[in-house]
């Protein structure tokens, strides 16, 4: 894995974690509610969380990933703020404290189908669960909640942001835009969405498709400045219906191949020696495998982007290609294709793995109500047995019983010999008999035991 690449929780680029309205946060000191029409309800206990505050937590859940989705993070404050752009004066180690304060008062609930596969009648979670900083040593340690690292783990429906790019985005509303945008494509390079919905999502203050216009198109120029991933932004208006405004976005392909690609070509290359590495290598077509051209595109995407990233677009490459192998890798690894393909492959394995579980929970209900019949019909055919061979006084003793055990409605039933009374006598009698012989059956093991 990169250094540089957190794997996010599509549901949090989907539904905001954080708000881009510096201005919502200043009055909203003692917390707020926030819900989406779909389901998703954010409460902050404290000061709404903003841009400054994601960038805090994307960094600690990157160094969580790095060691191996750690719930529990012991980190320098000064490393903090010095790796998330920030100033190390009194000021920002403050900010910091408060950020954590902000993290730790926020809740979110979810009614419906969450981006894992399953429905929910209801999911409610936190982001951090505690943090402190110790006097003797100064360090910073964080507890995260466990579920919420569950879920940034992605189990297939996740993306992921690229932390520099991330931080170097002044703009709150183009970061927010790029949290949206980059789990927007999926099988295509187009994602096209109503003006006022994509508002919404944001969520941004402007109502009016007029208002916010202007300042998506500010976006998306500064996420094409600023970034390596690239957008063009069209605008579609429906004749019949005024408010029908639906924004156009394209991805772009990148013009050319990483600088990394670049240098490879004009120097030697080191492969690296590694099994992971070779694990790569061997995911390559036989014919392939030695080939320098193919080997410096991955040495290049291996080094930036890590081993799983590779592999996936290989094996897309090696499902799609039909001619041009190395342009069609080159192309993959540049876009991530192999990413779409990888999720779709992990929710089908989560439905056939969903499937069995459900066959097999169905075969063994079956197999337990076929039990429970054997047993009654067992059961049924020992009290008959029972019941005859008894002497008539022993007959008119359970008689008298069953009557004495019975619910006053049913007993008035029986004594006027109304509808259904010789089966609601005979069910209470074998009830009766069964458990008579269900004692001595128990009597006799305990006399076994001790004999």
């Amino acid at each position: 894995m990169a250094k540089d690449l957190v794997k996010h929780n599509i549901n949090f680029l989907e539904y905001p974690l954080w708000f881009q309205d510096s201005r919502l946060a200043d009055n909203t000191k003692d917390g707020m509610t926030w819900a989406d029409r779909e389901g998703y309800v954010y409460r902050a206990g404290y000061k709404t969380p903003v841009k400054t505050d994601a960038i805090f937590l994307l960094y600690l859940l990157l160094q969580s990933q790095l060691s191996n989705y750690s719930e529990v993070l012991t980190l320098s404050r000064y490393q903090i703020l010095q790796e998330c752009g920030f100033g190390v004066d009194a000021g920002s180690y403050s900010r910091l404290e408060d950020s954590l304060e902000r993290w730790k008062m926020v809740g979110v609930k979810f009614s419906g189908t969450f981006y894992d596969g399953n429905d929910y009648k209801a999911i409610n979670f936190g982001i951090i669960d505690s943090w402190e900083i110790r006097k003797d040593n100064k360090l910073l340690q964080i507890w995260f909640s466990p579920r919420f690292l569950e879920m940034m783990r992605g189990n297939g429906f996740f993306k992921y942001v690229k932390f520099s790019e991330f931080k170097q985005l002044r703009s709150s509303l183009a970061t927010r835009l790029y949290e949206i945008l980059s789990k927007s494509f999926h099988s295509s390079d187009i994602f096209n969405i109503n003006v006022i919905k994509l508002a919404e999502k944001i969520p941004m203050a402007e109502r009016y498709p007029a208002h916010i216009i202007p300042k998506i198109k500010s976006a998306v120029t500064r996420i094409n400045k600023s970034t390596k991933t690239q957008f063009e932004l069209t605008i579609k208006r429906s004749e019949n219906e005024k408010n029908n405004i639906i924004l156009c976005f394209r991805k772009l392909e990148a013009q050319n191949p990483p600088l990394i690609i670049q240098q490879n070509n004009k120097k030697h290359f080191q492969i690296p020696t590694t099994e992971e590495f070779n694990s790569i290598i061997k995911a390559l077509p036989a014919v392939r495998q030695s080939q320098n051209t193919i080997l410096k595109i991955i040495v290049a995407f291996y080094e930036i982007n890590g081993c799983d990233y590779v592999l996936r677009n290989i094996d897309y490459t090696n499902k799609h290609a039909k001619n041009n192998y190395r342009s069609y890798l080159l192309k993959a690894l540049q876009n991530d294709y192999g990413l779409a393909m990888k999720e779709d492959e992990d929710i089908q394995q989560k439905i056939i793995a969903q499937q069995k579980l459900e066959k097999q929970k169905i075969e063994q209900q079956k197999a337990a109500e076929q039990e429970r019949l054997r047993i009654e019909q067992e059961n049924k055919k020992r009290v008959k047995e029972y019941i005859a061979s008894l002497p008539e006084e022993e007959k008119l003793n359970l008689k008298a019983q069953a009557l004495a055990d019975m619910s006053e409605t049913n007993k008035a039933i029986v004594l006027k010999n109304g509808t259904g009374a010789k089966s609601l006598l005979n069910i209470e009698i074998e009830k009766i008999a069964l458990k008579k012989l269900n004692d001595s059956k128990s009597t006799e093991a305990i006399l076994t035991t001790f004999s």
